[in-house]
């Protein structure tokens, strides 16, 4: 049998005895085939299911096979299937009508079975080549938008903190009167622009390393409770800077995790740092650990261990949402305490937390904070 499975062809004929002779050949290549007796019947058919390839008689009742082949074509969903006529003419007149309305070839009848195959197979790969070449062109166009945004973001993001630095160290160097608290005020800006930088570059070097299959993960048994203590402790005065209160609520038994240590604490800091940089002063961040299950694809379930973390921030927008884990994504909302943001902390977050075989999620009503859930499998005992 041919590379032919998959492939679906609707032949068009009013002649019944055509239809079984074309459908049986072409089945027995195995091609998928379904069969449509007059112009209507076959629009109808296109309409619920797009075949890869149409054998069109050209003499019908009421609509003939060049007028259906002109509606195909006039509509954008189905111009691009390509249409063969079968006709018993072979005059030049036929010939150049059928191409004129949009066909892509035409066999005469009676046809050659061993020639009408080579053509199905010909226009077959001509069609799968074809997407092929739109579905690269969509990646590279893709591809070439993610280098102007990459631009984009190199040359605001680095620009800002280095010119920072520059206007320091030209004060510094012109100005020998600055009180030494002075001096340590600059000095910790320095610190402070040079540590935005380092941040996106960082984290641009994550998302590559990722990409490209780099970061290898040692995902195993691993208890979070601790890693969790531990980060929720590390950002608490980060917190308190904005009067934020950090609450951690955890069940007295959680089953262990199957995820790498390193890459989960970086996925959960993510988290963390999210919600105190877009809260507002004052108010709180609830971070919950709960077992949980999900429902696999073959509709199994599974057991889980999720981590959530809650902010009372701005929420988000439909818009935000649907853009919100995309790589330098750039939501309405803002850090409420001049923090940077890079764009790419949740784009990391989802492929560190899928690489793992997690899923990671967002609930959020615009006004109303952000509840931010990644589950890992969890440890069956």
């Amino acid at each position: 049998m041919e590379s032919s499975l998959g492939h679906q062809i609707l032949i068009v004929d009013d002649v019944p005895e055509n239809l079984q002779v074309l459908g049986s050949m072409l089945q027995r290549k195995g091609y998928d085939v379904n069969v449509a007796s007059s112009g209507i019947d076959a629009l109808a058919l296109v309409a619920k299911q797009k075949p890869d390839l149409i054998l069109m008689d050209v003499a019908m009742p009421n609509l003939d096979g060049f007028q259906v082949c002109e509606r195909l074509k006039a509509d954008d969903t189905t111009k691009d299937i390509p249409v063969m006529f079968l006709t018993a003419h072979s005059d030049k007149e036929r010939i150049v009508k059928g191409f004129q309305v949009g066909g892509v070839d035409y066999i005469t009848k009676p046809f050659h079975a061993a020639e009408l195959l080579a053509r199905v197979r010909t226009h077959l790969e001509l069609r799968s080549s074809r997407e092929l070449i739109v579905k690269r062109n969509a990646e590279l166009q893709s591809l070439n938008d993610e280098k102007n945004e990459l631009f984009g973001i190199v040359a605001h993001d680095l620009k800002n903190p280095l010119s920072t630095i520059h206007g320091i160290a030209d004060l510094l160097l012109k100005d020998a009167t600055l009180s030494a608290d002075e001096a340590r005020e600059f000095y910790q800006n320095i610190y402070d622009s040079s540590e935005a930088m380092f941040a996106l570059i960082k984290n641009l070097l994550d998302v590559n390393a990722i990409e490209r299959g780099g970061i290898k993960f040692d995902v195993q048994p691993t208890n979070i409770v601790s890693a969790v203590e531990h980060s929720v402790n590390t950002y608490r005065a980060a917190a308190e800077q904005k009067t934020i209160t950090l609450h951690l609520d955890m069940p007295e038994v959680l089953p262990m995790a199957q995820v790498d240590f390193t890459a989960f604490v970086q996925v959960f800091e993510n988290l963390l740092s999210n919600a105190v940089k877009y809260s507002p002063h004052g108010n709180n961040v609830f971070i919950r650990l709960e077992p949980a299950m999900r429902t696999l694809a073959n509709e199994t379930t599974e057991p889980t261990v999720r981590v959530i973390v809650q902010d009372e921030g701005p929420g988000l927008s439909d818009d935000d949402k649907a853009k919100l884990f995309g790589k330098f994504a750039r939501l309405s909302a803002k850090p409420t305490g001049g923090e940077h943001s890079t764009g790419l902390g949740l784009s990391i977050v989802k492929k560190m937390a899928e690489a793992m075989n997690g899923r990671v999620w967002c609930e959020s009503v615009l006004g109303e904070g952000a509840t931010f859930i990644v589950e890992f499998p969890a440890v069956v005992q």
